[in-house]
Order: C-alpha cells, then sequence, then structure tokens
C-alpha cells in the first residue's frame, strides 16, 4: 500500500504529459469559428487615410494572417505567401499586430508584401477579440464574414492544401 498511492500520482502525471505531448499546438480551440469576424475599424498599414471596417472580409474568401515585423517565424511563411497571393483563390490580408509602423513597412520593403490589404493593429486591440495567441497566426474567413478555421504558426503549403484549401472546395 505504502508504494501504490506514489505510483497511482506517477502514472497520473505521466498521462497528462504524454496528452500534452501528442496534442497539435497548431491547433488551438477557438470559439470564434463558425462565427462573424468581430467588428472592427482600423487604419491601413500602407493607406496612412484609410480605414479598414469587417465588411472588407464580404464576398470573398480571405486568408488572414496575424504577423509582425519583430516576428522571426513571420519571415519562414513569406514565401509560402508569395506564391499563394497568386492564386485566384483567395484574397490574402494581414493583421500587423503590436508593431511600430516605419518597422512593419521596413519589413514588408524588404520581403516583399502578399498582402491586399493590412490592418494596422499597434495596441493589439483587434488580435484581443480575435483571441490570438501570439504570432504568426492564420484565420480562414468565408465570403460571409465568417470565421471557418485558424491555424496557430507558420503556414506552410502542406497546412494550405490539407487543411485550408479543402474547406474552401467543400464550399464551392
Amino acid at each position: 500500500m505504502r508504494y501504490i498511492i506514489p505510483l497511482l500520482v506517477l502514472l497520473i502525471i505521466v498521462f497528462f504529459l504524454w496528452q500534452g505531448l501528442v496534442k497539435d499546438s497548431n491547433l488551438l480551440p477557438s470559439p470564434l469559428i463558425n462565427h462573424a469576424i468581430p467588428e472592427f475599424s482600423a487604419r491601413d498599414l500602407l493607406k496612412n487615410h484609410s480605414i479598414l471596417k469587417k465588411k472588407i472580409f464580404l464576398h470573398h474568401w480571405t486568408l488572414l494572417i496575424v504577423w509582425s515585423s519583430w516576428c522571426l517565424t513571420c519571415t519562414e511563411e513569406q514565401p509560402f505567401l508569395l506564391k499563394l497571393r497568386k492564386t485566384p483563390l483567395i484574397s490574402i490580408y494581414g493583421l500587423n499586430y503590436r508593431d511600430e509602423l516605419n518597422q512593419a513597412k521596413l519589413w514588408l520593403k524588404k520581403q516583399d508584401n502578399p498582402f491586399q490589404k493590412i490592418i494596422f493593429d499597434p495596441r493589439g486591440l483587434l488580435a484581443i477579440d480575435l483571441g490570438v495567441y501570439g504570432v504568426p497566426e492564420s484565420y480562414l474567413i468565408d465570403p460571409q464574414g465568417i470565421i471557418r478555421y485558424k491555424y496557430v504558426g507558420t503556414l506552410t503549403s502542406s497546412v494550405w492544401l490539407h487543411n485550408m484549401a479543402p474547406i474552401i472546395k467543400q464550399a464551392k
């Protein structure tokens, strides 16, 4: 009996640690899946006098990428986004998260710009409403402005082909 209780506790701890290892950390749950993107009003990063609102997501499929100039992994996904922007299936928008305006513009100049529109969110207020954990994150938004999928981490062609593109094809 003296060894059974510590052994039982150890087995319970091992079980929970094992569960943490087998779960995909990129698939964090979001309460916004199948809900409309939150209302917002924010500056366009590249067009200083332009205000962007929720309606920019209507009438087309959109991939919203949360990024920052200080994010090293955002640089890793940039080549894929530059290829993806050539596809007529999707519009790619950016959400520049907790960044300095000039730094973000300089980063885009160096890395190239895959985004059709960029929401400037220097205080992270829209990101909070979206439930952003960090950068990069990707949101697939349908033509009615409904969030259909969320991915945390570097977006790759594999993630796109296996997780996101089928959602768009299934809806057509």
